[in-house]
């Protein structure tokens, strides 16, 4: 491991597929900075496998809210009564109990 300090901050460096990785682990602790380099090699070579890490799934709310009603409301700005009903629906699916 090729730890080097840049003022109070620990960066390191080290050579993936012939390419020079230089980064900062931006700790002033030298044996965070390692685990944060280990941390590193591993996250690369699980993208050189295709190993990709899982993206947390949105739940109902924060798809509805967050995507699906401004998509509806910017793609309908013509139809006011198009959107209000997404809108309504979306409120009703919210009054649902998780199970």
């Amino acid at each position: 491991m090729s730890l080097y300090k840049r003022g109070d901050v620990w960066w390191y460096k080290f050579m993936w597929r012939g390419e020079l990785i230089r980064e900062s682990a931006k700790q002033s602790n030298k044996r965070v900075a390692e685990q944060i380099e280990a941390g590193r090699k591993t996250q690369m070579a699980k993208g050189e496998a295709g190993i990709k890490d899982q993206v947390k799934c949105p739940t109902l709310n924060e798809f509805a809210t967050g995507s699906l009603l401004p998509f509806v409301a910017q793609h309908n700005k013509a139809k006011p009564k198009t959107v209000e009903f997404y809108k309504s629906r979306v409120e009703l699916i919210k009054t649902f109990q998780r199970i």
